[in-house]
């Protein structure tokens, strides 16, 4: 018998299958038999499958986080009302004659915040109203009110100017991004491989279940043939124990082997479904690929390893966290240098309010000497004093109300302008030396890890190359040792029915054609299996069934 007919002999018994799956009902599934390619199911794993899902929401919650790291530069608008009521005690009888000093203020302040994006530079703009009220009798304005405009400006020039927490923090999490996505995509190669694995074992399975199948029509065909023979006094009534009894063995491996199947259905059912109520989980998966593409697939250790250092993406992870760690170790060395910000104010102020219509104390003792001396002036026939007021009066460009405070505000000339520099220096800095140093270890540990994962690829590779040689030689062995047992035991079934074998050899025979068969449906299997490790080893197992992770 030729390699074709081996494999013929195993995967072409769908009657049999079909006779013992009535015999056998599967827990959980119907009727409703479901084709499904390779191809199908891995793409369904890639639209349903949970784990993937999962690794999904943490792409979109590093997304969110990215955004969230922007807001570190959204402004802020300030509303401040306030009111207040002072009372001061005094011992000055100018400031107020009962000793205390009654002011009362209402503000209400807007202000603008912003951190600008690049240099580290802030800017804000303080819009600042008040209006108070005091008993002190040398005051000019009684309530009067005051509006500030001020415009601020402040640059770091060294710490904070190149790298600040907050733009770090938004290039960190930038990175985490694509971290994430890698992450997804390889749940996405994991989920992929384990159903890849899944299908096959599904496969074999089901070719299991078909040789055991016939394993049992074949127990028996011969107890069948035993029946006859003892009845036609050409063999001994014992044999028929000896039939019955491996009838009865062949069963049990048959009911195992079906009770296989419904595991690695589950198994791959629980890759594929999106939840427990979907319809997959009461239909009879059929597949209908047996045999794995090996597109994809490298010849030799260094071929292969060329495609996995190129494709595979745990590599390209650790360069994102490396490129991760040089931007904290960028910030640790920046916090290093001494604070030194430059700070520059530009403010304009207007100032109205109603004139004081109380006399101040030192105009008030005089008006009793006034009108003495213009009594005996009025005598002589001299003309009167005018009584004169001590300060002199009000500009009237702060006389009225809030209008004329603005108008003085933006309209007058009472600005100020105000520059400087802003020192912070710290001679030990042991945080920043600390964060500097982890920086450093953070960087040798990742280049470590990075030798390990190359080592374990090479590792992975090699074992897969074995793995695939390794499995084509022994289906080349078990087809081989099939066909021997198959002529064996046909050879021995014509030997026993014309009474020149026994009953024994024949069922021996036929265990060993079996186990040829089983051999065959192994190997296959692990080939299938060795491809798909293959494949996972070398990073290109999404690129060969056209998978996009989205």
């Amino acid at each position: 018998m030729n390699k074709l007919g081996i494999l013929a002999a195993v995967l072409c018994l769908p009657l049999a299958w079909a006779q013992q799956e009535k015999q056998t009902p599967r827990v959980g599934v119907g009727v409703i038999e479901r084709k499904l390619g390779l191809n199908e199911a891995l793409e369904m794993a890639l639209k349903n499958n949970l784990e993937i899902e999962v690794d999904r929401t943490l792409v979109a919650t590093a997304q969110q986080s990215l955004r969230g790291a922007y807001g570190a530069f959204d402004f802020v608008l300030r509303f401040q009302p306030g009111w207040e009521r002072r009372n001061t005690p005094t011992s000055s009888v100018l400031a107020a004659a009962n000793g205390i000093i009654a002011e009362r203020f209402f503000n209400q302040n807007a202000y603008f915040l912003q951190k600008l994006p690049f240099a580290g530079t802030s800017v804000h703009v303080d819009f600042l109203n008040g209006r108070q009220s005091t008993n002190n009798p040398f005051v000019g304005l009684n309530p009067f009110v005051t509006s500030q405009l001020v415009l601020g400006f402040t640059q770091p020039l060294l710490r904070g100017r190149e790298m600040d927490r907050d733009r770090s923090e938004i290039k960190i999490r930038s990175k985490q991004i694509g971290i994430s996505e890698i992450d997804l995509k390889l749940r996405v190669i994991d989920v992929a491989t384990r159903v890849l694995y899944s299908y096959w074992d599904l496969v074999g399975a089901r070719q299991d279940v078909t040789v055991k199948s016939a394993f049992v029509d074949w127990a028996r065909e011969q107890l069948a043939r035993n029946k006859r023979m003892i009845d036609a006094g050409t063999l001994a009534p014992v044999e028929l124990s000896a039939a019955e009894a491996e009838l009865e063995r062949r069963l049990d491996t048959y009911y195992a082997s079906v009770g296989r199947v419904t595991e690695v259905e589950n198994a791959l059912k629980t890759l594929l479904a999106g939840s427990r109520q979907e319809e997959i989980w009461n239909d009879i998966l059929v597949p209908t690929d047996e045999r794995a593409p090996e597109t994809g697939v490298a010849d030799d250790v260094k071929s292969g390893m060329q495609t996995a250092l190129a494709e595979r993406p745990e590599l390209r992870q650790l360069v994102l966290r490396r490129e991760t760690n040089d931007i904290q170790k960028a910030l640790a060395d920046n916090d290093r240098k001494p604070t030194v910000n430059l700070v520059a104010n530009y403010v304009n102020s207007g100032l109205a309010g109603t004139v004081n219509p109380n006399d101040n104390p030192f105009s008030a003792s005089n008006v009793a000497l006034y009108q003495r001396i213009n009594q005996l002036s009025q005598a002589q026939g001299l003309p009167p004093l005018v009584g004169g007021s001590f300060g002199g009066t009000v500009p009237p460009q702060f006389i009225g109300g809030y209008g004329q405070t603005l108008s003085g505000l933006f309209g007058g000339n009472y600005q100020s302008v105000q520059v400087g520099l802003q020192l912070d220096w710290n001679p030990r800095n042991r945080t920043a030396e600390a964060n500097l140093a982890q920086a450093a270890i953070a960087e040798r540990r990742i280049k470590l890890l990075q030798t390990q994962a190359e080592q374990a690829i090479e590792a992975q590779v090699r074992n897969s190359l074995q793995a695939i040689q390794t499995a084509r030689q022994r289906i080349v062995a078990a087809e081989a040792s099939a066909q021997a047992a198959k002529e064996k035991m046909e050879s021995e079934t014509r030997l026993f029915q014309t009474g020149e074998s026994t009953n024994f050899l024949v069922l021996t025979r036929q265990n060993e054609y079996a186990d040829s068969l089983n051999r065959v449906v192994v190997a296959r299997s692990d080939l299938n299996k060795a491809i798909a490790r293959l494949q996972q080893s070398l990073g290109t197992i999404l690129d060969t069934y056209r998978l996009r992770v989205q």
